[in-house]
């Protein structure tokens, strides 16, 4: 009896261990098969195709390899998947994961192609990224016209203060048709925004955020960050930010900053003009916004980043012109 129990014993410890190496690698899999490489290739999938023949395509193109494609085909098993792939001819990157190749392959919609849009862009430079990958008649103008049209941003139930989409294109990775319209792309990354993120937090907020996607890099940084300005803001001194400025000269470049500039009175210039700026700077990610909605209550009032990207922060006026001293013009 003793033996008896002791082989169901290790056959389950057996099946448990090797469930998890399973899910392990599973999970492994689907992050990416060809993580480094942004390059995109053209698959063409012919009507009656089995699961096998679109396979030996993706294989031939180097989007698979022989492991991957057996994780390709248990993903299709276990979601009951492997008819709902679609004929089609595809632009796809190699660098999706076996979950968007699965997805994309489903539309079976001719060149369709995936868009990655980063964190931190300025809606122009967004535009630019789906002119250079959809090309067409994608209207760079015309995407930008739509938003400022107050008639199109009213029907997404943003905050009523919101007079720009700026700040609400939010930064994914996207599916897009070759013939998407203008229309069609900014509904897509402003319901995006709305999934992912919501629509209560405050206009200012989001503007907040916008500012801390530009001035910190780490999740550590950002929410010191958001709380140094938002107290700056609170204390009634002016923000006194660089990228303020540099947004209104729609470039990121710091060396293009003139006198001049610094002494503009435009609604941008926050080391002039007390407040925020009326727009978002750009289209901040969810670590961003998040880094907003909490900022760290600390000491500072000061802080600057250094040529490596490290931010050194300062309580006082002196404190801050030490570090600018050593880290900036030294």
């Amino acid at each position: 009896m003793r033996s008896i129990v002791r082989i169901f014993l290790l056959a389950l410890i057996t099946v448990v261990v090797a469930g998890v190496i399973i899910k392990l690698d599973y999970s492994h899999a689907l992050k990416t098969v060809n993580s480094d490489s942004a390059d995109k290739v053209v698959v063409q999938i012919e009507e009656g195709e089995t699961v096998d023949q679109i396979l030996k395509s993706l294989t031939d193109q180097g989007l698979m390899n022989e492991r991957w494609s057996n994780y390709f085909k248990i993903y299709l098993r276990l979601n009951n998947l492997a008819a709902k792939l679609q004929a089609g001819t595809y632009n796809i990157p190699k660098n999706l994961n076996i979950v968007e190749l699965i997805q994309t392959l489903q539309n079976g919609k001719d060149q369709e192609t995936w868009v990655t849009i980063v964190e931190g862009l300025r809606k122009d430079e967004i535009a630019d990224v789906l002119v250079k990958n959809l090309g067409g008649t994608f209207s760079k103008d015309t995407f930008l016209a739509l938003t400022i049209n107050q008639e199109f941003i009213n029907t997404f139930g943003l905050n009523s203060d919101v007079k720009d989409l700026e700040g609400y294109l939010f930064p994914d990775k996207y599916a897009f048709a070759f013939d998407v319209t203008e229309k069609d792309v900014a509904t897509i990354l402003v319901e995006n925004f709305k999934t992912k993120v919501g629509v209560n937090d405050r206009y200012q907020t989001i503007i907040l955020a916008s500012i801390t996607e530009k001035e910190g890099r780490t999740a550590t940084d950002r929410p010191i960050i958001a709380g140094i300005i938002l107290k700056r803001y609170n204390e009634g001194w002016t923000l006194g930010l660089d990228t303020t400025i540099l947004y209104y000269l729609k470039t990121w470049d710091e060396k293009v900053i003139t006198q001049e500039d610094l002494k503009d009175n435009n609604p941008y210039n926050t080391r002039v003009v007390t407040g925020f700026p009326p727009t978002p700077i750009c289209n901040p990610g969810l670590e961003s916004i998040n880094a907003a909605r909490n900022p760290v209550n600390s000491t500072y009032y000061y802080f600057i980043s250094d040529r490596d990207g490290l931010i050194h922060y300062a309580r006082t006026a002196a404190e801050h012109q030490n570090n600018v001293n050593q880290y900036i013009l030294n």
